[in-house]
């Protein structure tokens, strides 16, 4: 059992709400202690919004007016966070939205209650103490989220929404007709990203393979991380791309905006779904206009269309590459790759520098392998370079003799250079990119 307090902030005001992890007969619980609000609060709340509407007067206006002579101060706070909560905030999810340890919060069936995954317990659904009172209620929710996000599109011709919220959440609804009843599920995005040193320290990789990842994509290599979903493929993205030169010129890709970089030269570019196909916007079409503006890297939050294709065609030019796709083995991932709607040609497989393997084990995220691909009678293979215990064995990897080969340096200096500084920097590091990120002629 975990206690913690979520920091609620609403319009200036801020509400410390208790939240509890408990665990009974196998399944874990999110419960979430709000203020009480008794029959005299909620009247109050009532009267609030009342006059609100009846003056057309903003809500601090309202309770200024209505709440003025209320002297007891144990009464007026759980008024004033119930009435910001559900007229400013996300009603009766906002705490699990205001939690930072949330990653997903889910309505599967109005009648049972909300359930959310926890950054600690990774592919574990927690059930909460949070529920909508009616169908009617749990539409009207989904229905109001969409007046918050782009696009905005609702209704009964088109009765499911995908948007982003306000924070960059994103959230994909139903009001029912294509689904039994009213669901939901918001996929949280941290407003930073963890660096490769918290995910060293966080047990997810060895900081052998985290110098690995950061040489290889510095110097213009591809890299492709594969896994099932939640296995933390774009943290993981995320955390080498913000190791690359900070003066590079970078191109993102994404349907939706998830990754997160510090670098000033940093264009994103997004897809755009529409009914009309001709001002529908793809990966495909997004790829081939990156390559124009000259980038050093070009990255791909997903592949998982035709767009895997320009990809290895921007590889073969120079350009240097990362992306996320969904295989959980070498096996799989060449099955996908080599099979229709993507068909890769084998030989292209040789542009891949290395494809990292995450995946979610005893409750955690980790690197489980990285593999290298080589032709091996015609065939390819994907090579692993990783020993039992996760670190980067130097004499397996043929991308690093290459490099050492092209760039004239000591890669096992380099390697140890690297390491050395993930080891021995904090998570908020300060030095200077650019002078970890110059290679040693």
């Amino acid at each position: 059992m975990s206690n913690y307090v979520v920091n609620v902030d609403i319009d200036g005001f801020t509400f410390r709400i208790p939240v509890s992890i408990v665990t009974r007969e196998d399944t874990y619980y999110y419960i979430v202690k709000e203020p009480k609000c008794d029959t005299q609060c909620v009247d109050l709340k009532g009267k609030v919004i009342d006059t609100m509407r009846q003056r057309s007067i903003t809500i601090f206006d309202a309770m200024n007016e209505t709440l003025r002579n209320l002297g007891s101060k144990q009464l007026m706070e759980p008024i004033i966070y119930y009435l910001l909560r559900d007229l400013r905030g996300y009603g009766p999810i906002t705490v699990p939205l205001f939690d930072p340890n949330i990653e997903e919060v889910e309505l599967n069936n109005w009648s049972y209650p909300i359930t959310v995954v926890h950054r600690d317990l990774p592919g574990i659904r927690l059930v909460t103490n949070i529920r909508f009172n009616s169908e009617v209620e749990a539409r009207d929710f989904i229905m109001s989220i969409s007046k918050r996000g782009l696009p905005r599109s609702v209704s009964l011709l088109k009765p499911y929404l995908e948007t982003i919220l306000p924070e960059g959440h994103r959230f994909t609804g139903t009001i029912g007709e294509i689904t039994i009843g009213p669901t939901f599920s918001i996929r949280k995005f941290p407003p930073q990203s963890l660096t490769l040193e918290e995910l060293i320290l966080k047990g997810t990789l060895k900081p052998s393979a985290a110098a690995y990842l950061w040489l290889i994509t510095e110097l213009k290599g591809f890299i492709m991380i594969s896994g099932p979903m939640s296995s933390g493929k774009t943290t993981l993205l995320s955390a080498i791309a913000s190791k690359l030169p900070i003066y590079s010129k970078i191109v993102t890709i994404e349907d939706t905006p998830e990754i997160r970089l510090p670098h000033p030269h940093w264009v994103r570019m997004f897809t755009r779904e529409n009914e009309d196909e001709r001002s529908r916007i793809n990966m495909f079409d997004l790829v081939k206009l990156a390559v124009r503006y000259r980038p050093d890297y070009i990255i791909v939050g997903e592949v998982r269309g035709e767009e895997v294709h320009a990809l290895f065609q921007a590889s073969a030019l120079g350009h240097g590459m990362l992306t996320t796709f969904h295989a959980s083995t070498p096996e799989e991932l060449l099955i996908r790759l080599t099979n229709p709607p993507l068909n890769v040609n084998i030989g292209n497989l040789q542009l891949l520098s290395s494809v990292v393997f995450t995946t979610i084990r005893n409750g955690k995220r980790i690197v489980s392998n990285i593999v290298e691909p080589i032709i091996n009678n015609g065939s390819i293979e994907f090579q692993s370079i990783l020993t039992n215990s996760g670190d980067v064995d130097i004499k397996k990897s043929i991308r690093l003799r290459i490099l050492e080969k092209a760039y004239g340096i000591d890669i096992n200096k380099e390697l140890i250079r690297r390491e050395n500084m993930l080891k021995n920097s904090n998570a908020n590091y300060e030095y200077e990119i650019e002078k970890i990120t110059t290679i040693n002629n």
